[in-house]
């Protein structure tokens, strides 16, 4: 690729014109050959990626003594570019969103269709304006499906991500209360999730049935998934989550709050000709992402789901441990961007703690004071206090969002 054919999609000014492999925003990634576009701080680190072997640079600035193309905003310029590659690649692209669930069920994809096709997936969650383009830099024509995380927390953000990957398939898990301080109700959450739509067309919605915002959606080419839609038979919640479809068995090592997560992967592996067969053997092998449920067993069982917190989520979380005969710390941190809904959320947790004996709750942050339990000023009070009071084959739940930095509970004790 010419930097003059770049210039066309980015609308810069060119200064000379030269043949580039890879383009790339980390300096420290480029090679030989590469394009360097500078990101924000990245204009400190120009001279670098000349030094490591770009040919040219993109950047908001002037450059001296080598190609390079002036822009307005770099960030805008990744966007066009990102659109560009993947419109030159007739493959089929899935979209996902979500209030919760957004990537375990990006990885559930992936992994059923990495089972018949080549799959470009995002990588961990890079589902933001930059983070989507950077992963549709690395397509190129070895690849057969993309499936791509679409992240937000105002409206607009999806509108625009989703007419940068133009979706053919757009998935979407469910409609929760997370950033609803940012957007004001579940309704606008609904409304900016279906933003999911504006960059496809004539392409396929694939909606959790289950959830009561989205099976109301009216669409001309919608797939509702659910256990009835799948034909489940023998569905038994024991150890594991086991069920059949046409005859085939499923074993999954999951939780039963995740499993639409997994039906809506066996949809998609379906719509896409991939053997039942392969399929159960695909989420057998699905592992949860760290700081995601996972379950971490040394001298206690950590259950680490610090990545992030959502009243839905945490939920999901609690109905899991209920079960569980073990003496249990229940470690729970703010759930954040729920505006003036904060204390109202965090207040209804105390319903759900209700069911649980042989339990300790461990709080954190401003808006925990209103559920029952000890409250603690910082993450290493709380350590302090397991490390003297933690038994042998206790659990301990972690849950709170990732400005709460839960987990370093687990990092310390583990």
């Amino acid at each position: 690729m010419y930097l003059s054919e770049i210039n066309k999609v980015v609308d810069g000014i060119i200064y000379n014109d030269v043949y580039i492999n890879k383009i790339k925003t980390n300096s420290k990634e480029i090679e030989k050959g590469d394009l360097f576009l500078a990101i924000n701080k990245g204009h400190d680190y120009i001279n670098e990626a000349i030094n490591n072997g770009a040919v040219a640079i993109i950047s908001e600035i002037d450059v001296d003594n080598i190609p390079y193309i002036k822009v307005n905003s770099s960030i805008a310029a990744l966007g066009k570019i990102a659109n560009y590659i993947r419109n030159k690649y007739s493959i089929p692209l899935i979209a996902i969103t979500g209030s919760v669930g957004k990537t375990t069920t990006k990885e559930l994809i992936s992994l059923v269709l990495s089972k018949k096709y080549k799959v470009l997936k995002s990588l961990k969650n890079n589902n933001n304006h930059i983070g989507l383009p950077l992963t549709l830099l690395n397509l190129d024509d070895s690849y057969d499906i993309i499936v791509a995380e679409l992240g937000m927390n105002h409206q607009g953000e999806i509108d625009y991500l989703s007419k940068i990957c133009n979706p053919n398939y757009a998935v979407i898990t469910n409609i929760g209360s997370a950033h609803i301080g940012n957007l004001g109700s579940k309704k606008n959450i609904l409304k900016a999730k279906l933003e999911i739509l504006n960059g496809m067309k004539d392409g396929y919605l694939i909606i959790n049935n289950d959830d009561k915002y989205l099976k109301k959606i009216k669409y001309k080419n919608i797939i509702k998934v659910d256990k009835s839609s799948l034909n489940i038979k023998n569905l038994n919640y024991q150890d594991n989550i086991e069920f059949d479809i046409n005859n085939i068995h499923f074993k999954i090592n999951t939780y039963k709050h995740l499993l639409i997560d997994f039906l809506i992967a066996i949809r998609i592996g379906m719509i896409f000709n991939v053997d039942l067969n392969l399929i159960s053997e695909a989420l057998v092998e699905y592992q949860n992402s760290e700081g995601r449920l996972n379950i971490i067993k040394s001298k206690y069982t950590f259950i680490d789901d610090s990545y992030n917190s959502s009243f839905e989520s945490l939920i999901g979380g609690l109905e899991m441990l209920k079960d569980e005969n073990k003496f249990k710390y229940i470690i729970i941190g703010d759930m954040l961007e729920l505006g003036k809904y904060s204390y109202k959320y965090h207040k209804k947790i105390n319903k759900y703690l209700k069911k649980f004996n042989n339990k300790q709750v461990l709080l954190i942050g401003k808006y925990t004071k209103v559920i029952k339990g000890k409250h603690f000023n910082n993450v290493e009070n709380i350590i302090n206090y397991l490390k003297e009071n933690i038994n042998t084959d206790d659990i301990v739940y972690i849950k709170g969002s990732r400005m709460m930095h839960l987990d370093k509970i687990k990092e310390t004790l583990n």
